[in-house]
């Protein structure tokens, strides 16, 4: 009889044990009293923060610039608003009216848009697209030329926004210019 008593008292204990053990992970932590100081946002010229404030608002087209086979700038006519959010978003909205140096009639018309992330290089004054986001419409040849590939050097300058597209091996393929709050949309 008394084994049995302590065999119950050992069950008992371990299915105490069990218990609270169980329960003490069940809990989950309690809200910090205070909460962490992180250390503060660089603000200052060359941050990126500083680009984000400079890029936030609404920019429109008002010259569109690409290159030919030989590397030669050309005017191209074209339509593009831009906008650039406090969360790192830019929205392109464009059109071209023409065709690219070289390119095909069917160039023209060709809706060219963007949404999504951008990544910042102060230090290279360059930005490079997120993700894909040109609509997957698009001519192959047009992408290779003016796509999400690219780096884009920026140079913001009060309201105007000039942009050159380059590609990795330096050459300029694009360039535009922008100016904030201005021109006409597509």
């Amino acid at each position: 009889m008394k084994l049995q008593i302590s065999c119950v008292r050992a069950s008992m204990w371990r299915t105490s044990l069990v218990g609270l053990i169980a329960l003490a992970s069940a809990c989950t932590a309690a809200p910090r009293i205070r909460p962490v100081k992180a250390g503060d946002v660089d603000t200052g010229a060359g941050s990126v923060e500083y680009v984000r404030r400079q890029l936030q608002g609404s920019w429109t087209l008002t010259e569109f610039d690409a290159a030919d086979a030989s590397g030669r700038l050309h005017r191209v006519k074209a339509a593009a608003t831009l906008q650039y959010d406090e969360f790192g978003n830019m929205k392109v909205i464009g059109k071209l009216l023409e065709p690219l140096p070289g390119g095909t009639q069917g160039d023209a018309n060709t809706e060219l848009n963007y949404e999504g992330q951008i990544f910042i290089d102060p230090a290279k004054q360059e930005f490079r697209l997120q993700s894909p986001g040109i609509d997957a419409g698009v001519d192959p040849a047009l992408q290779q030329r003016i796509g999400t590939q690219q780096a884009r050097k920026y140079d913001i300058q009060g309201s105007v926004l000039t942009i050159t597209y380059v590609r990795a091996d330096g050459a300029v393929v694009a360039k535009t210019l922008f100016h904030r709050g201005s021109g006409s949309t597509p």
